[in-house]
C-alpha cells in the first residue's frame, strides 16, 4: 500500500516537473514560443502566452474592463477575482478572433517557413511588487519592451513589437493594452 502511494507521489511530482519544464524560462525562450505560435498559426498557443484570467484576477491586475457600477456592487475581494475571471472568459472568443487577425496579417507579409534567425532586443521598463488579491503574497513582476528580431533565409528583416512582456512569478506572459499586445513594426 504505501509503494503505491509512493509511486503516485513520484508520478505527480513528475508531472508537475513536466508541465513546468514547459514554461519559456529566458526572454529568448519566451519570443521563440510567440514566433512558433505565429509560424503554426495556432492562435489558441499564442492566447496561452498572454496573460489569463485568472492571473490576471490573482494579480489584481484589472484593466478597464470593471465599470464603477460593478465595481462598487462588490462585497470582498473573493467577488472582485469572480468578476475579473469571468470577463476575462467572456473576452475569450474576441481576442482569439484577434490573434486569428493578426497571425493572417502576419502570415500576408512573408512566408514564415523561411526563418533563418530568430533573435530579441529587450529593455526592463518597471520592476515592482505585486501582492496576490486572494492571500496578499508578494510576487516580482518586471515589465520589458520586447522586440523580436525575425531574419528571413533572403536576409530580409522584421520585427515583432510586443508591447508589454511581463516576467510574474517566473512566468512570461503578454500583458494586452490597448488591445492586442503585439504588433509588427514596417
Amino acid at each position: 500500500m504505501k509503494n503505491i502511494k509512493f509511486t503516485k507521489l513520484i508520478l505527480l511530482f513528475s508531472l508537475i516537473t513536466l508541465v513546468s519544464c514547459s514554461e519559456p524560462v529566458t526572454i529568448d525562450e519566451f519570443a521563440i514560443e510567440i514566433t512558433n505560435s505565429i509560424k503554426d498559426k495556432d492562435a489558441e498557443d499564442l492566447y496561452s502566452l498572454f496573460i489569463s484570467p485568472k492571473e490576471n484576477a490573482a494579480y489584481g491586475f484589472v484593466n478597464g474592463t470593471i465599470t464603477p457600477e460593478e465595481s462598487s456592487r462588490l462585497k470582498s475581494n473573493e467577488d472582485l477575482i469572480k468578476l475579473i475571471v469571468r470577463k476575462g472568459k467572456q473576452r475569450k472568443p474576441e481576442d482569439i478572433k484577434r490573434i486569428n487577425q493578426f497571425i493572417s496579417e502576419a502570415h500576408s507579409l512573408f512566408n514564415w517557413e523561411n526563418i533563418k534567425l530568430v533573435k530579441t532586443e529587450s529593455a526592463l521598463v518597471e520592476t515592482k511588487k505585486v501582492n496576490t488579491i486572494r492571500n496578499k503574497v508578494t510576487i516580482e513582476a518586471a515589465t520589458y519592451d520586447l522586440k523580436i528580431i525575425i531574419e528571413l533565409n533572403d536576409n530580409k528583416v522584421y520585427h515583432l513589437k510586443v508591447n508589454k512582456a511581463m516576467k510574474v512569478n517566473d512566468r512570461w506572459v503578454i500583458f494586452p493594452t490597448n488591445g492586442f499586445g503585439i504588433e509588427i513594426e514596417k
